[in-house]
């Protein structure tokens, strides 16, 4: 229900005394889980004054803070925080000046936020970051492309290119063992580790897609 919190903000009631809440919708959202930063972030609100509101209502509610921890813990420890969301701007403002992603090989700042880029990619190949952050960061490009992988699999198509030419031309697979020139040796090693990931099942379906549609005669070993 964080999407109410706007218009609870909206809505300040106050009273005289201490005994009944100036800011009920601030109780609301604390007692929901959400910390005093991000109340004071989502209302506008000076933090020092959302904290003190919510010290003096722990003397009318001695359950109020136990509440908010209980919530806290239930949104997991993904959730979108005011820190994130800062990460967050930094790397699209990063992106915005350079035109890339912040890399690891940078300054100290430049590293530490490629660390946290990393990290969101982590996270969601592992399945554990939440839709909410995913939507946030797809205007980021290349946030969830890892560099190393990508860079793989660029060396893998430029190997099945020079694949295909070479049966184009000699009209026949390269061979790794009676090979004529070194170029064929290469790609007679290559393509016999092809054929030893497949035999074990350890062919990427891509790879194995793209083989079969480049040369249809690569399993063969002649």
């Amino acid at each position: 229900m964080l999407f109410k919190w706007g218009v609870l903000c909206s809505s300040l009631v106050f009273m005289v005394g201490w005994d009944v809440s100036r800011h009920p919708e601030w109780d609301m959202m604390f007692t929901a889980g959400l910390t005093a930063r991000e109340i004071a972030d989502r209302c506008k609100q000076n933090i020092a004054t959302v904290h003190l509101h919510l010290k003096n209502r722990e003397k009318y509610d001695p359950e109020f803070f136990a509440k908010h921890t209980a919530a806290l813990e239930a949104r997991g420890p993904h959730r979108i925080t005011t820190k994130w969301r800062k990460r967050l701007n930094e790397a699209q403002e990063y992106y915005a000046t350079h035109g890339r992603l912040p890399r690891r090989t940078g300054n100290p700042e430049e590293h530490s936020l490629a660390e946290w880029v990393a990290e969101q990619r982590r996270l969601v190949e592992r399945n554990e970051l939440p839709q909410a952050k995913i939507v946030l960061l797809y205007p980021l490009p290349g946030w969830n492309i890892n560099a190393q992988t990508q860079e793989r699999e660029i060396r893998w198509r430029n190997r099945l290119s020079l694949l295909v030419d070479f049966v184009n031309t000699e009209h026949r697979m390269p061979r790794y063992r009676t090979y004529a020139t070194e170029e064929e040796h290469l790609l007679g090693v290559w393509l016999h580790n092809q054929h030893q990931r497949r035999s074990e099942s350890r062919l990427e379906l891509w790879k194995l897609k793209a083989l079969n549609e480049a040369v249809l005669d690569w399993r063969s070993r002649n």
